[in-house]
C-alpha cells in the first residue's frame, strides 16, 4: 500500500529512461516531463466521500482526443483501501473515472512540484462489490476467509463479514470489465462494468500468505480496536503490504501480466535488504472469466543504499507489458511522499524487464510454498 500524498500528483512524460534502452527491438529515449496535474487532498468523490489515494490507473487510450496542442482524455484511477490511518478502515474500494486536458510543454520543461499542462477533473465513481452486490471493505482480514464458491476460490474477508480488498493494479477490458489485482490475496478479480464481481483468480501456492499451516490473509494493519494477526508476518507466501502490486494486459490482448511487490517471505521478503527476488505471473487471457497460469519467471528488483549506508531493495510499484516477453516496471524505495516527513526519494526509475532468457518455474518444483528460488531470473535494462 503507498503512503497517501497530500495531493495525488499526474505527471505526463513523453519517455521514461535515463538513456536509450531497446525492449523487442524497439528504443526508448527519456525526453522529460512535459505536464503536472495535482487533484487537492480535501477532494471528494461522487459519493461525498474522500477520495483517496492513487495506486494504479488505466487510461482510456481509444477515447483520446486531440484539438492543436491539446488533448482530452479520462482515465480510472484506483484508490487502494482507502485513505492511510493508523490501521484499516471499513472504506468502500471504488474506482474513479479523471477527466484529463492536457497541453503539454517542451519536453523537460515541466516540474514535478508544480501544477502545469494538466487539469484533472472527478467525472464518476464506481463502487465494487462482491458477487451478490454487497460492498467490499479495505478492512483489514485479519483471520476472515470466505469459503470457495462455484467458481471462486477462498477469498479474504474482514470480521464485519465482508470481502476484503486492499486493490493496486487495474486493466479496463474493451467490454468495460476490469480486471484489479489486490495485496490481499494476492488476487486478481473481474469486475463487471458497473463494479460487481464477476471471478477471481487466486495465484500459485507458493504466494498465498499462510500462518500456522493455513491461509490467512491480514496484513498486520487490524482496525480500530482489533488485535494484531499471529504471528504478525505470514511464515510463506506474500508479505504484509506486498501484493500484486503491477499488472499489465499485453499490447494483443492475450496475456495478463501481474507482478508481486516484492519477494515472497520464503523468497527473503522477510527482511528489506534480502526481498529482491519478486515474482512475474504471466496468465493466458483468451478466456476473460478463468485465467490460466502460463508462465511464471523470477524478477530481481534493483539494490541501493540508503542515507546511512543499509543495503535496500527498492520494490516495484507498477508494470506496463510491451510484450508477453518484456514490460517497463516503475521500481522505487519506500518514501513518504510529498509534503510528508522522510519526503526524498533515493531510488525511483523505471526498468526494462526481458523475459525471454529467464527460467519458466510455472507448475514446476519451484512453485511448492517451502521452495527457495534458484532458477535463472529475468533481465533488467537500465
Amino acid at each position: 500500500m503507498k503512503h497517501l500524498n497530500r495531493t495525488v500528483a499526474l505527471g505526463a512524460v513523453l519517455a521514461l529512461f535515463t538513456a536509450p534502452a531497446l525492449a523487442d527491438g524497439v528504443a526508448y529515449v527519456n525526453k522529460g516531463l512535459v505536464g503536472v496535474g495535482h487533484i487537492p487532498a480535501s477532494q471528494k468523490d461522487k459519493f461525498g466521500e474522500t477520495f483517496g489515494s492513487g495506486s494504479g490507473m488505466a487510461i482510456d487510450t481509444k477515447g483520446w482526443t486531440r484539438d492543436g496542442a491539446s488533448y482530452k482524455g479520462s482515465l480510472w484511477l484506483l484508490p487502494d483501501r482507502g485513505y492511510n490511518v493508523v490501521g484499516t478502515t471499513d472504506y468502500r474500494a471504488r474506482v474513479n473515472t479523471i477527466a484529463i486536458e492536457l497541453t503539454p510543454a517542451a519536453p523537460g520543461a515541466a516540474r514535478g512540484s508544480e501544477q502545469s499542462g494538466v487539469k484533472a477533473t472527478l467525472a464518476d465513481t464506481t463502487l465494487l462489490t462482491d458477487d451478490k452486490g454487497v460492498d467490499t471493505t479495505g478492512l483489514d482480514p485479519l483471520n476472515g476467509v470466505r469459503e470457495a464458491a462455484g467458481d471462486m476460490p477462498i477469498l479474504p474477508q474482514a470480521d464485519n463479514g465482508k470481502l476484503a480488498l486492499d486493490d493496486e493494479a487495474i486493466v479496463r477490458l474493451p467490454d468495460g470489465t476490469m480486471f484489479i489485482s489486490d495485496e490481499y490475496g494476492p488476487n486478481i478479480y473481474r469486475f463487471s462494468a458497473e463494479g460487481r464481481l464477476m471471478s477471481a483468480t487466486q495465484p500459485p501456492a507458493a504466494l498465498v500468505p499462510m500462518r500456522h499451516g493455513k491461509p490467512n490473509f491480514a496484513s498486520d494493519n487490524p482496525g480500530p480496536g482489533a488485535a494484531e494477526p499471529d504471528p504478525k508476518d505470514p511464515e510463506t507466501g506474500r508479505q504484509n503490504n506486498q501484493g500484486l502490486e503491477g499488472m499489465s494486459l499485453t499490447p494483443d490482448g492475450k496475456f495478463l501480466i501481474a507482478v508481486l511487490q516484492s519477494a515472497a517471505r520464503q523468497d527473503g521478503g522477510d527482511s528489506g535488504a534480502t526481498r529482491q527476488n519478486t515474482r512475474a505471473l504471466v496468465y493466458d487471457a483468451s478466456d476473460l472469466g478463468h485465467l490460466k497460469l502460463a508462465h511464471e519467471y523470477v524478477v530481481p528488483l534493483p539494490v541501493f543504499k540508503d542515507a546511512k549506508g543499509k543495503t535496500k531493495v527498492a520494490a516495484q510499484s507498477e508494470i506496463l507489458a510491451l510484450s508477453d516477453t518484456s514490460f517497463l516496471m516503475l521500481a522505487r524505495d519506500s518514501g513518504n511522499g510529498q509534503g510528508l516527513k522522510d519526503a526524498e526519494s533515493l531510488y525511483r526509475k523505471i526498468e526494462i524487464v526481458d523475459l525471454a532468457g529467464a527460467t519458466d518455474i510455472a507448475n514446476g518444483p519451484l512453485t511448492p510454498p517451502t521452495s527457495r528460488l534458484r532458477p535463472r531470473a529475468c533481465s533488467i535494462r537500465r
